[in-house]
């Protein structure tokens, strides 16, 4: 009885459960709500304790964090159309994450968390895509493409949210002491790794390929310095091997089965629509950004850097890079923390394959949270518990 009241009683403990809680319910809950709760809770619990973590806000990146949520919040008031029940649904909605991004970056640096959630996602995400496989056997779609289950309901995204949660699974093959949980890990890596040929995504297969390498360079190359100059010949081996194969006709088919999927006429229209409308502060996040192309309609700008140049303009657009160059330059200058080399291989799937698909920074829980908001959240633990002259 006394563990379970100091349990109760200790609100990082309970912080913790909710975000694992968090992350199971998208791979498990096909609505998107009910997968929030755990989220809500979390909210709750952070904004009645702020006392215990207002030293957060000596966080520079924090700030930056805080000033792009509520810059785009903002937008959703010059949103065409303007529905005041939307504009409190996004300003909830970046509460939700900003308020996750503090509460996982405290839990961080108690050092269970990354144990916590590894093993859970390892566990909840092998037996999700083993179900998702065997509904893809029975079921036989008719594109041929593997569909996640709970809110993975799209092929790259259960292809790139599968990805994540094989770093995690590959974390615990590298530094959980269980060899059974190692064992679980292992059939996870092959389990995962078949759901993501079977997506027959190529932004998934490429992008999860980069991620597992970033994270395998990682752990092998010691010196900083040498890591990033390995990352960057590996990328740029990578790319000429596509540019090569898309360039000759007989292998064009393996890299484009499905020629460009309709990307640059999408991204032209978006782009013409952004420079005529509001290049600097852009058309609003809640402004519709439906496409039409050859009387195909498509339902976003399929990129997360043009849907934040859509949704926030030229404002948005350098804030989320700028956000990216800070986190970057964070996991790198902590290269030796095992917490840093995780971000760096979840990074290292999100950062491309937003080139190609993602379109909300800001929502309930789901695949941007594993994609992005993680390893964000991961960097301001890292900062946060640095000395203050060094913040």
């Amino acid at each position: 009885m006394s563990r379970l009241t100091g349990f109760i009683g200790d609100r990082i403990e309970v912080n913790s459960v909710l975000i694992v809680l968090c992350f199971v319910a998208v791979l498990i809950l096909a609505s998107q709500s009910a997968a929030s709760y755990p989220s809500y809770f979390l909210a709750l619990s952070m904004l009645l304790s702020v006392r215990a973590w207002n030293d957060v806000f000596r966080v520079g990146v924090f700030w930056l964090i805080a000033t792009l949520l509520g810059y785009l919040a903002l937008s959703s008031l010059w949103s065409s159309p303007f529905v005041w029940r939307d504009v409190f649904s996004t300003f909830a909605r970046a509460l939700l994450v900003w308020s996750f991004v503090v509460a996982f970056a405290e839990c961080q640096q108690r050092g269970q968390l990354r144990q916590w959630l590894a093993r859970a996602l390892a566990v909840v995400g092998v037996l999700a895509t083993v179900a998702a496989i065997v509904n893809f056997l029975i079921t036989q779609p008719a594109d041929g493409r593997l569909n996640g289950l709970g809110q993975l309901h799209t092929q790259v995204i259960a292809a790139l949210v599968y990805g994540v949660v094989l770093i995690f699974a590959l974390e615990i093959v590298a530094s959980d002491r269980s060899r059974a949980w190692r064992s679980i890990a292992v059939i996870g890596v092959l389990v995962i790794a078949v759901a993501v040929m079977l997506s027959d995504s190529r932004n998934a297969w490429v992008s999860v390929t980069c991620g597992v390498a970033v994270f395998a360079l990682a752990h092998q190359v010691q010196d900083r310095q040498r890591f990033v100059a390995a990352v960057a010949t590996t990328l740029v081996c990578l790319a000429v091997v596509l540019l090569l194969l898309g360039s000759n006709e007989s292998t064009r088919e393996l890299v484009l089965p499905r020629g460009d999927s309709f990307r640059l006429a999408i991204w032209s229209s978006v782009t013409e629509r952004v420079l005529a409308h509001g290049a600097v502060f852009g058309l609003g996040i809640n402004s519709p950004d439906e496409t039409i192309v050859d009387d195909m309609t498509f339902l976003h700008p399929h990129s997360m850097y043009l849907s934040a140049l859509y949704q926030g303009g030229l404002v948005a657009l350098i804030g989320l890079l700028a956000l990216i160059g800070w986190v970057l330059a964070i996991l790198l200058g902590n290269y030796h923390e095992r917490d840093a080399k995780l971000a760096l291989g979840i990074l290292g799937i999100a950062l491309p394959a937003y080139l190609l698909d993602g379109h909300e920074l800001i929502d309930k829980v789901g695949s941007t949270w594993f994609l992005f908001w993680v390893p964000v959240a991961i960097s301001v633990g890292l900062r946060w518990r640095q000395p203050r002259m060094d913040l």
